[in-house]
């Protein structure tokens, strides 16, 4: 690997040693309408015969720029953020090199209350190869957590546990600011839970990534993208939300920039108290006898959480800069649940009683320190970055149960489940892209991930007769897990006039190491993968263009589906893991149409994905009424379907944002000489309507709904919300107070039908009911449509964000 790595570093030095020939150099000043430099303002020099783009740089510290240009005639454009455009015509190259006359730029004339004028962002954001949703511009999302605002994005769903799916498969890679984060720890969902979104900027959604992206994934990417000024001076806002349930939170994004140096940083603190509830039927058959029992739970979550960030971006010279940042989260939480068992004979006659009530402490923490290496060149779209991130997680569970029984046969029962689960990962990545003059594009990179995580966990008994809790035999395990993956791709593309393509193939070696300490159990794994990619399009009319693509995806197990030993969600319900899971593979192929009109824009796709190795949690049961899961691969998977998202302007008061997918899933595999089996069609809609009053006032309601879809073991029931808000802007622009409602119905609910040989099952599970918020937010030194606009961080825009 080592040698592999020094000969893309050799390859990409090699490459910025090209030289352009006959060229000289033209120079010049910017400054303000007082005489002071203005640094980083844009300079473009285009050919005065066609008005094609040649070269471009930008102003340093002092002003100054240069660039280089073969003999000609060009015109230079000058631009800066508050400046008006700046045009310098009848600029000749003639075999020597030409410095400028000072040139000044005017301030823009604009005011703060003819703002409608500038070219704002939008909800949503619709290309070909993604979708990107602006979070400022929602209503809804205000106060919220991430999973709450995934669940208001197209395409997106959040399930009541916090599982995050993308068109119907819950397959989906989810990153932080374009990179895995130590935020996200051990599990997805407590961590988008634990984010709070007003350090949120943009959510990325990309259904088909091509080989620059991690393979990780069978249906896609989300990106979360957090906040980040890069205005001269200090800016920031603050913020306050209070909510029904107990809901309370407050925060700050600050920033501050003087010349080259930013300082940038936020905190955010969150209380949150989550009633919910689950019930079920559960009914077995067996040849000798048959029973039932249902149960009924009411669960209460009381979380606390601070998430801070802080970090600095220095641009050491017009061409070059680094950023050094640090992200992370301390929180704790008390969970209770309260279940009653009623167990019926074979006569449906109720003869036991059960309670069982459940006390957890959990504390969680994590963190993670990037750094950045910027280096863009005098040659337009060149760029060479490096990124470096080291990232800790921790998560302590630990819980009492206590088991209550009407029969007076049997005793009480005390149990304590503790769980400990901690990992660390390095990420090392540099990306190279280098564009040719025929419009073409090379993009190469190497990324290494090395992960471990150790996860202790143990349930024991309480012995009444020693009064001393006693682990249960079977139950007690320290795993440890190694998971290093290297990765190296290549891409090249090019336009020409309207067609365009770009062609990729990524190289990615898994080296797996599970450890069981107790039994001394050693599994080793390893496996090099191919993921080839390619995306055609071809403009038919203005902007709108057709688009082919194609990529190769994986999905891994995670590191709990492996544990070989049970773990406990009720002493009724186990989960047993399976060490000899392998990885599932997609392949995923994509036709869209993305259309632009005079007050919108509508994106029309057709998708097919083959999966082999599908990787599912089996239900079994057996003649004492317990139910256990495992998971296993069990086959392949076919899906096809049809997608449009859309964003429409009925009026100038009145935006529409709409999201429909229809699709069919066919699942065929086997366990233990057991065949699993599903067919379903199935579809899903969002729609978000937006009102704008006086251009101060707005009015926002959020709808979606997913229609029942069969499963090899049964079937999920539908699911439907109604989310509701309104904002006016107060203190001149500068403060915003909104109100939403989540839920409005109070109808987000998983309802489920579990059918197997010998038992058949009902149940509906609510995470969280219906609440309200009310939302305060003051922008510092900008009123809101600056803050909208200027509130940016790259993303996957970024060069090395991809990998």
């Amino acid at each position: 690997m080592k040698s592999a790595f020094t000969i893309v570093l050799f390859f990409l030095f090699q490459l910025t040693l090209t030289a352009q020939t006959k060229q000289h150099q033209l120079s010049g000043k910017i400054t303000d309408n007082k005489g002071e430099a203005v640094p980083y303002a844009a300079v473009a020099a285009f050919k005065t015969s066609d008005s094609s783009y040649v070269n471009g740089a930008a102003s340093d510290m002092d002003g100054n720029f240069s660039l280089k240009l073969a003999n000609g005639n060009y015109y230079v454009k000058v631009s800066f953020l508050s400046f008006e455009n700046k045009i310098i015509p009848n600029i000749i190259i003639n075999n020597k090199d030409q410095k400028l006359p000072a040139i000044k730029l005017t301030p823009s004339s604009l005011k703060l209350n003819e703002f409608e004028f500038v070219d704002e962002k939008k909800a949503m954001e619709i290309d070909l190869d993604k979708k990107v949703f602006n979070i400022e511009k929602d209503i809804t999302s205000q106060g919220s957590n991430a999973a709450e605002i995934l669940n208001n994005v197209p395409s997106v769903s959040v399930d009541v546990e916090g599982n995050v799916s993308l068109r119907g498969s819950g397959n989906v890679r989810i990153l932080i600011n374009g990179k895995p984060s130590g935020l996200t720890g051990t599990s997805t969902a407590d961590a988008l839970r634990q984010l709070q979104g007003s350090q949120i900027e943009k959510v990325e959604v990309i259904s088909n990534p091509s080989a620059r992206y991690d393979a990780e994934g069978e249906v896609g990417i989300i990106n979360i993208v957090l906040k980040k000024d890069n205005r001269q001076g200090f800016n920031g806002s603050i913020n306050a939300d209070v909510g029904y349930p107990n809901n309370y939170g407050a925060g700050f994004n600050l920033s501050y920039k003087k010349n080259a140096v930013t300082v940038f940083t936020a905190y955010q603190s969150s209380l949150r108290e989550s009633p919910g509830y689950s019930s079920s039927i559960q009914t077995f058959t067996y040849p000798d006898t048959s029973f039932k029992y249902t149960n009924r739970a009411n669960r209460g979550r009381n979380e606390i959480n601070n998430n801070f960030k802080l970090g600095t971006e220095i641009y050491l010279n017009e061409k070059n800069s680094i950023t050094l940042s640090g992200n992370g989260n301390i929180g704790s939480a008390y969970n209770t649940v309260d279940v009653t068992y009623t167990d019926f004979d074979e006569a449906n006659r109720p003869f036991q009683i059960v309670t069982r009530n459940e006390y957890e402490d959990k504390i969680l923490s994590s963190y993670d320190v990037s750094f950045n290496y910027r280096k863009s060149f005098t040659q337009k779209d060149r760029l060479f970055t490096i990124d470096a991130q080291y990232s800790k997680n921790r998560d302590d569970e630990e819980s009492i149960i206590v088991q209550n029984n009407s029969n007076d046969n049997l005793d009480n029962t005390y149990t304590s489940v503790y769980n400990f689960e901690g990992s660390k990962n390095i990420l090392l990545q540099t990306d190279y892209i280098h564009p040719f003059e025929n419009k073409g594009k090379l993009e190469m990179g190497y990324r290494g991930n090395y992960k471990s995580i150790d996860d202790d966990y143990a349930v024991s008994l309480m012995n009444k007769s020693i009064n001393r809790f006693e682990v249960i035999p079977g139950y007690k395990n320290l795993l440890l897990y190694y998971e290093n993956i290297s990765a190296g791709y290549v891409m090249y593309g090019q336009k020409i006039n309207k067609f365009s393509y770009q062609l990729g193939l990524r190289a990615e070696y898994s080296d797996v190491t599970t450890e069981l300490v107790a039994s001394n159990e050693i599994n080793k794994r390893n496996y090099l993968n191919f993921f080839p990619s390619t995306h055609l399009s071809y403009q038919v009319l203005g902007e709108n263009a057709i688009q082919v693509s194609y990529s190769r995806r994986i999905k891994r197990p995670q590191h709990w589906w492996l544990l070989p030993f049970y773990s406990i969600s009720d002493l009724r319900n186990n989960f047993y893991g399976n060490p000899n899971l392998n990885p599932e593979y997609t392949d995923a192929y994509e036709l869209g149409y993305m259309n632009y009109f005079k007050k919108g824009s509508l994106l029309s796709s057709v998708y097919y994905r083959y999966s082999t190795g599908v990787m599912e949690r089996i239900l079994i049961s057996n003649n004492t009424g317990t139910t256990e899961r495992i998971p296993t691969n069990i086959g392949i998977r076919n899906a096809y379907g049809v997608e449009f998202s859309g964003s429409y302007q009925l009026y100038k008061w009145w935006d529409l944002i709409g999201d429909f997918n229809f699709f069919r899933e066919i699942t065929d595999g086997n366990y233990l000489g057991k065949n699993y089996f599903s067919d379903t069609y199935t579809w899903s809609t969002k729609l978000n309507s937006k009102w704008t009053i006086k251009k101060v006032l707005g009015i926002q309601s959020s709808f979606d709904f997913n229609a029942p879809q069969n499963t090899t073991q049964g079937r999920q029931l539908a699911r439907y919300a109604l989310n509701m808000g309104a904002s006016i802007d107060v203190l001149n622009g500068n403060g915003t107070i909104s109100f939403n409602a989540s839920d409005v119905f109070n109808t987000r609910k998983r309802q489920s039908i579990d059918i197997g040989d010998n038992f058949y099952s009902e149940g509906e599970f609510q995470w969280r009911s219906r609440f309200f918020r009310l939302s305060f937010s003051y922008r510092i030194n900008q009123t809101k449509k600056q803050f909208e606009r200027n509130n940016r961080n790259n993303g996957f825009d970024d060069g090395g964000g991809g990998m």
